[in-house]
């Protein structure tokens, strides 16, 4: 196994039998999505890179993560109920990365650019273009949408899934600034930042072909449960679609996804979650999507269930805002009957 120079990773991983996986485990050329655009060179890069299992250690050549580093089961979590029934939402979509030595700061100095790369490339990129589905934005052009004295307050304070910098000096922090905005030329300070660590990877890159969708084969969301007692799969189904692809005659895909489920005594399930803006029903016995009703914004939460005066309702935030869907601030609430 080829390794960087320092690491001795262990020859085997303990990979459980039951319950078996809700996801694939796996992914080469063969699997390969076969009306992705550019599909010859994707497959000559994916030829060349190490995958084809799970728990490969990254590399200097590009190393793809499957199920991704997000997913697989992600955030939202799963439900279950009394009979031992899971409900997992789970996404399918390739992440590759690889290791580049870290900027040295042995001579307690920093160019702006340094400062980036130890502080920022790893979530934004190495040059800046953050990822495909806006999780880790761009800093290009950011100037179009934050000035400087924003961005400072955003590496402050932090929002979202971004961690204060607090603990850096504000003289780096105001050189990170220069760097992406681009301000010429680049200075070189005093830095207090030290590091034994080596190496640093490319960031986090959800693998799209140049039209937006995954480059692996469907399905790229699902809904799955899992029976706790036997350790075996009850149904799987897709969660979420892309209209554009099932009008073509393609079955719904699935879409990546950001939420849990809720699942109810009376054998329903309830999950938004998936990038199309939807809110469903299943029956949780069969998967069978018995409602849907589309939200004005993604719904990447989990809903929750209340009763007012013997009627029950149904709440989800939409928030929006991931994978590129437009944001929003609002609540919707649902009456059953």
């Amino acid at each position: 196994m080829d390794v960087v120079p320092g690491e001795k990773p262990n020859p085997t991983q303990p990979i459980p039998t039951l319950p078996v996986p809700f996801t694939r485990q796996s992914f080469t050329e063969k699997d390969l999505n076969t009306f992705a655009a550019d599909g010859d060179s994707l497959a000559g890069l994916i030829r060349k890179a190490r995958t084809g299992s799970a728990y490969i250690p990254i590399g200097f050549d590009m190393t793809i993560f499957y199920p991704g580093t997000d997913g697989g089961a992600q955030w939202g979590g799963a439900a279950a109920d009394k009979a031992g029934i899971l409900y997992v939402p789970a996404k399918e979509i390739p992440v590759y990365t690889s290791l580049i030595k870290k900027p040295s700061t042995e001579e307690n100095k920093a160019g702006t650019s340094r400062l980036y790369q130890l502080n920022c490339a790893a979530c934004h990129g190495v040059d800046r273009n953050g990822n495909h589905d806006g999780s880790y934005p761009s800093l290009v052009n950011i100037h179009k949408r934050l000035n400087p004295k924003q961005v400072h307050q955003l590496l402050l304070k932090g929002r979202g899934m971004m961690p204060s910098f607090s603990h850096i000096p504000e003289n780096e922090r105001a050189a990170i600034v220069d760097f992406i905005f681009d301000k010429k030329p680049e200075k070189e300070i005093a830095s207090t930042q030290k590091s034994d660590v080596p190496y640093q990877h490319t960031g986090y890159n959800r693998w799209y072909d140049r039209n937006g969708y995954p480059i692996s084969m469907p399905p790229w969301g699902t809904l799955t449960a899992i029976d706790l007692n036997s350790g075996q799969r009850k149904w799987q189904v897709p969660l979420g679609e892309y209209k554009e692809l099932t009008d073509k005659g393609i079955k719904p895909t699935g879409t990546d996804n950001y939420g849990g489920p809720l699942v109810t005594e009376s054998g329903l399930l309830f999950i938004a979650a998936s990038k199309d803006e939807y809110i469903r029903a299943f029956d949780k016995e069969t998967g069978k999507i018995l409602w849907s009703a589309k939200l004005p914004f993604a719904g990447y939460a989990s809903p929750s269930t209340y009763s007012v005066n013997g009627k029950q309702y149904i709440a989800i935030a939409c928030g929006g805002g991931k994978l590129n869907t437009k944001s929003g601030d609002q609540y919707i609430a649902f009456a059953l009957p």
